[in-house]
């Protein structure tokens, strides 16, 4: 972990994605929701759009610009929310949007590949019990902090989860600050804060269908 907090703080001086700027509808505003992060290891920028526009006039409008020449565009739904992207000079450009009142809001992502080409494997330098899956893994770089955000999900129950945290953090030079059961509709969840020097970690343990999540929030300036 502490290998993971020297790459971010050393990726959070990185520049702006060698993209050109995503193109957007003159009506609307733009507002950064992610300007320097990566996911499970692909750089990523993410805007969110508000407009008056309807999700159809917004979805044409990059029909427009994007089917004037190859490659086009893909067309696909996110979580029953309809989607466009388009590869264009090694940027991968991405806009999922839905209905808001009278108008739309869309979330406008850009990747590109990872540096030398090759990405990290989900969850590497973050400790985890045999057979766990990373669902996400997300550095994120704001305002002079560095934090990385990982979601993993495993068939052992929550309490053994909490056992294995408490151990693995601790041998890695944690000490605990907050040790607390939640009561929620699906059973009882843990959360436990640590700190190591000016390092936090966060972690919430939570019963689901099959198994346990786990999601563990690391910051370095909390």
């Amino acid at each position: 972990m502490a290998a993971a907090f020297a790459c971010a703080s050393a990726l959070a001086q990185e520049k702006a994605l060698p993209c050109p700027e995503f193109p957007t509808p003159h009506i609307g505003q733009l507002q950064w929701v992610a300007e320097n992060m990566r996911m499970n290891g692909i750089p990523m920028q993410i805007k969110e759009l508000t407009t008056e526009q309807t999700p159809q006039q917004v979805l044409a409008f990059y029909k427009r610009r994007w089917g004037d020449m190859p490659p086009y565009f893909h067309e696909y739904e996110v979580s029953g929310m309809p989607a466009i992207a388009t590869l264009r000079n090694g940027c991968f450009y991405t806009v999922q949007v839905q209905p808001s009142g009278r108008g739309a809001k869309a979330l406008l992502g850009i990747s590109t590949k990872p540096d030398g080409g090759s990405l990290k494997a989900p969850g590497a330098g973050f400790p985890n019990m045999a057979g766990s899956k990373v669902l996400n893994d997300v550095d994120h770089y704001d305002a002079g902090k560095t934090g990385r955000t990982i979601l993993l999900f495993n068939s052992y129950a929550p309490d053994a989860n909490l056992d294995f945290y408490r151990r693995a953090l601790a041998d890695e030079g944690w000490s605990r600050i907050i040790d607390r059961t939640v009561s929620g509709t699906k059973g009882i969840s843990y959360v436990l804060v640590m700190k190591r020097g000016y390092h936090e970690a966060n972690v919430t343990i939570s019963p689901g269908k099959g198994g346990t999540s786990v999601l563990a929030t690391l910051v370095d300036k909390p």
